[in-house]
C-alpha cells in the first residue's frame, strides 16, 4: 500500500474514531438542548404542603413537653427534607455555623452509625472545628456541652435506621442528663424492626421512644400542588408542560411514585427531558404509560417480620 492510500486510510479510521468516542448526548441534541437537559437533570426542590405543618405542630408539641420520640415514612417521602426545613424555622446558619441559640438540631447519620459517627455528625451539623477530633468520650464530652451552651431544646436525628444499639444508648443517655427530647427519624423498618426488635438490649430503647408520629404519603391534591410548583420554578413559561390539566395524568402520576414526592420529581424530570428530546410528543396518561412502562413502583411499605 502506498504511503498515500496509508495516510487516507489512517484518517478515516480517526474520524471513524473520534465519532464512536464522541459523547452520545452530543450527537443526538444541540448543546443548547444539552445544556437545558443538564440543569433540569440537577432540579432539586421540596414543596412543603399541610403535612409538613402537622408534622412542625407534632415536633413543637414534644419539644414543649419534652418527650423523645420517631416519625417514620416510606423512602423517598421527603421527610428528612421536611425535618431540615423545620429546623430553618427556628435555626439560622451564618457560613458553615449555626447562630445562638439554636434550639432546633438535625443531624443526618451515615453508615455505619456508630456512637462516634453519631457525635461527628451532630458536630458537624453546629459547625464546631473540632467534630473529629479526639476520643469518644471526647466527642461526647464536647458534644453535650456544645448542645447544653447552644440552648437546644430538641436534637432530631435523620436516618436513625442507620443507628447502632450503642449510639441509640448514647442518644438515651443525652435525654435525662440535658433534659433535651430526641426525635428519631427514618424509615418505617426504623419503627417496625428496629425499635420493636424482640431482643433485651433493645427493650432500654423501646422503651425509650414510646411517642410516634408517621409522616404521610402524598394525596392526589398534593401531587398537583408539587407537579405545580415544579413546573414553575424550572421550566419557562412556554415551554410548562401542564401535566395536572391532562385527564388522568395527575392519577398515574400518583400511581408511578407511589404517593412519594422524591419518585414524583425524578418522573417530572424524566418527562421534561423526554419533551426536549421529542418536541412532538403528546402528554397523554396513555403515552405516559407505554414510555415509562418498565419503571418499577415504589414499594412503600413492606410486610411486618413476625
Amino acid at each position: 500500500m502506498s504511503e498515500t492510500n496509508l495516510a487516507h486510510t489512517n484518517l478515516e479510521l480517526q474520524e471513524q474514531s473520534n465519532a464512536v468516542f464522541q459523547p452520545a448526548e452530543e450527537q443526538r441534541r444541540s448543546r443548547e438542548i444539552q445544556a437545558e437537559v443538564e440543569r433540569i437533570g440537577k432540579a432539586d426542590t421540596y414543596f412543603p404542603l399541610d403535612r409538613d405543618t402537622e408534622l412542625f405542630d407534632w415536633l413543637d408539641d414534644q419539644r414543649d413537653a419534652k418527650l423523645c420520640g420517631y416519625v417514620t415514612s416510606a423512602t423517598g417521602s421527603g421527610l428528612l427534607k421536611a425535618s431540615q426545613l423545620y429546623r430553618t424555622q427556628y435555626v439560622k446558619r451564618r457560613g458553615t455555623l449555626l447562630e445562638i441559640p439554636a434550639t432546633v438540631i438535625y443531624a443526618e447519620i451515615h453508615q455505619h452509625g456508630g456512637p462516634t459517627d453519631l457525635y461527628c455528625s451532630i458536630m458537624e451539623e453546629i459547625g464546631h472545628p473540632l467534630a473529629h477530633v479526639g476520643t469518644l468520650r471526647d466527642l461526647r464530652s464536647r458534644a453535650w456541652g456544645t448542645l447544653k451552651g447552644y440552648g437546644v431544646k430538641i436534637l432530631i436525628i435523620g436516618n436513625a435506621d442507620y443507628l447502632t444499639l450503642e449510639a441509640f444508648n448514647e442518644l438515651i443517655d443525652i435525654f435525662p442528663k440535658l433534659r433535651i427530647p430526641v426525635i428519631l427519624v427514618g424509615t418505617y423498618y426504623l419503627g417496625d424492626n428496629i425499635l420493636e426488635r424482640k431482643s433485651l438490649p433493645y427493650v432500654r430503647v423501646h422503651d425509650s421512644f414510646l411517642e410516634s408520629y408517621e409522616f404521610p404519603n402524598l394525596a392526589e391534591e398534593d401531587i398537583i400542588e408539587v407537579v405545580d410548583d415544579w413546573e414553575r420554578k424550572f421550566l419557562p413559561e412556554n415551554r410548562r408542560l401542564n401535566l395536572t390539566k391532562i385527564q388522568n395524568v395527575v392519577s398515574y402520576l400518583r400511581i408511578k411514585s407511589g404517593g412519594l414526592i422524591e419518585p414524583l420529581y425524578d418522573l417530572l424530570r424524566k418527562i421534561a427531558i423526554l419533551k426536549l428530546d421529542e418536541p412532538t410528543f403528546e402528554l397523554s396518561q396513555a403515552n405516559l404509560t407505554r414510555k415509562f412502562g418498565r419503571r418499577k413502583e415504589p414499594k412503600v411499605k413492606f410486610n411486618r417480620k413476625a
